[in-house]
């Protein structure tokens, strides 16, 4: 059947478990609606219930008078196999269980890896996984609670063993309170099974709202000792101050109802701490009908961890959203793997790429400004995706252009030759957009790329308000003012004699013998001249 009981839906279950047992002069009259409670809320295959006795000559037996079974399996309270049966000497394994069952040792596993007597019955049973946990009463092994699968192999999760072992409490508790009914009130016992163990924090109210229990786990979520809340209004302690008077209101009108069922469900709710900080809760309250007077057992979760986790999570979608637009998809998911990718500079070898679009200003002044955005927006689409596709990351976008670096902030063994290669794709790609856009000679876009390899400084830059990652230094200048030098040389791709090298050193020599010898040219801005090498127009 698969692992399928949520933190929310244990929680209604353990408070509508409580009820039960609170409500019942005998317990028994309402067991078998429970264990179906449970086992449709753990979605297993079916809940039993064993208890321990013995023959006439003192061989040790179990019994099962009460269970639940989901359509289609027998139940083994139906059965006379199951009852009165004789379980001391049985099994070499089962010896073991016993043995651990009087220790208090919840016992799990798979069918499959049982043998002998024990693994023929479970088969006998159509049992994949199994799990329970023994009942004490009075400090005796009393019998048992379990979940079978009949389905499916599973691995039992900790909400599972949660609810498994707080109801096989609230069995014993209620089983103890039949034996010994002379010795311990029953409010007391349950309060001693249920609430000293829980994971939650239990609060029991009276119906004015005064605090009558407060549990281990209570005063560990809020941070307050049972004697400084018990006879007091717990909303004094629990709920912030600006919130009182709404909830006052809400539980005036949740107690004026004597119906045995859960208050309002389940809701989340900010609460107080006692140091005064506040934090996110669930809670579920339910009303036990004592007969003279109904109390209200609230059951609560502190959510904290849960928001965290969540937060988190967006965090990382946030993460992986924003470094999507300038990563590749194989880059990002590497990135987002890493703990602070970007927080430590760097100064490292790269290859930087420029492009823009010849002739765009009067392209702008010719046509409508949605024309211009939309052309603006495919073009640049067009460019990015040629420099994923190449393994670069974008770093800005610059009006009609764009600026991408390969081998940041990852080197790779070809970021020269993927630098070219993509120059290449992209005036390729910018071809095909005016051919399917019927423009052609005068009214065709053009595109002039100049590309420079060296070292640049890599990290975040901005302030704590905005950062963004950024490639500086003079690799990234030169890099651009070649690409400003197209227009003049009449060349559509211009790359510096350092690219030239670096094509060599990655065994790229044919693409790099395409490119024709421009010489040492000068740069705008610059002393020194460059040694260029290009694709003409």
């Amino acid at each position: 059947m698969g692992n399928g009981v949520s933190h929310s839906i244990m929680l209604e279950e353990i408070a509508l478990a409580a009820t039960t047992m609170a409500q019942a002069k005998n317990w028994r009259g309402g067991i078998d609606v429970l264990l179906g409670r449970l086992g449709r809320a753990a979605n297993v295959s079916r809940v039993y219930l064993f208890e321990v006795g013995q023959t006439a000559d003192g061989v040790l037996t179990h019994s099962c008078f009460h269970d639940w079974a989901a359509p289609g399996l027998d139940r083994l309270a139906s059965s006379v196999r199951y009852t009165r049966e004789i379980i001391q000497d049985y099994d070499p394994v089962f010896d073991t269980w016993i043995e651990r069952r009087r220790r208090g040792e919840l016992i799990f596993g798979h069918t499959r890896d049982l043998t002998g007597i024990l693994r023929e019955d479970f088969d006998y049973q159509k049992i994949k996984s199994y799990m329970s946990m023994p009942i004490h009463v009075n400090g005796s092994w009393w019998g048992h609670l379990g979940f079978d699968d009949c389905v499916a192999e599973r691995e039992w999760v900790p909400a599972e063993i949660h609810l498994l072992q707080t109801t096989a409490a609230l069995i014993g508790a209620s089983a103890t309170q039949e034996d010994t009914a002379g010795r311990y009130n029953r409010q007391e016992k349950l309060r001693a099974a249920m609430t000293d163990v829980a994971l939650d924090a239990i609060i029991v109210l009276d119906g004015k709202g005064i605090a009558r229990d407060f549990n281990p786990a209570a005063e560990a979520i809020f941070r307050r000792s049972r004697e400084d809340v018990i006879g007091k209004p717990i909303a004094d302690f629990i709920i912030p101050e600006r919130l009182r008077q709404g909830h006052d209101q809400g539980f005036r009108a949740a107690t004026t109802s004597r119906n045995l069922q859960t208050t309002n469900g389940r809701r989340e709710m900010v609460a107080l701490r006692a140091d005064g900080s506040e934090f996110p809760m669930e809670i579920a309250v339910v009303q036990v009908d004592l007969g003279d007077e109904v109390l209200h057992a609230s059951f609560i979760r502190d959510l904290t961890e849960r928001y965290r986790s969540e937060e988190r999570m967006r965090a990382a979608e946030r993460d992986r959203a924003n470094l999507a637009r300038f990563f590749s998809p194989q880059l990002v998911e590497h990135m987002i793997a890493i703990d602070t990718p970007l927080k430590n500079d760097s100064y490292q070898p790269a290859t930087v790429l420029f492009v823009d679009m010849v002739g765009f200003t009067a392209f702008c002044a010719e046509n409508w400004p949605r024309t211009v955005i939309d052309t603006l927006r495919t073009l640049l689409g067009t460019l990015s995706e040629q420099v994923f596709a190449h393994g670069g990351t974008i770093d800005k976008f610059l009006g009609d252009g764009l600026m991408a670096v390969f081998g940041s902030p990852q080197q790779g063994p070809r970021d020269s030759t993927n630098a070219v290669l993509c120059a290449m794709a992209m005036q390729q790609a910018v071809s095909d957009w005016n051919e399917r856009s019927g423009r052609h000679d005068q009214d065709a876009l053009h595109i002039a790329i100049g590309i420079h390899a060296g070292h640049v400084i890599v990290g975040d830059i901005g302030s704590e308000q905005r950062l963004e990652f950024a490639v500086l230094g003079d690799t990234v200048n030169i890099a651009s003012r070649v690409e400003g030098k197209c227009r003049s040389l009449n060349a559509s791709i211009l790359v510096t004699g350092s690219v030239m090298d670096s094509l060599k050193g990655e065994g790229s020599r044919a693409l790099a013998a395409e490119f024709l010898d421009f010489g040492m040219q000068s740069l705008r801005g610059r002393s020194a001249s460059v040694h260029l090498f290009g694709r003409l127009r």
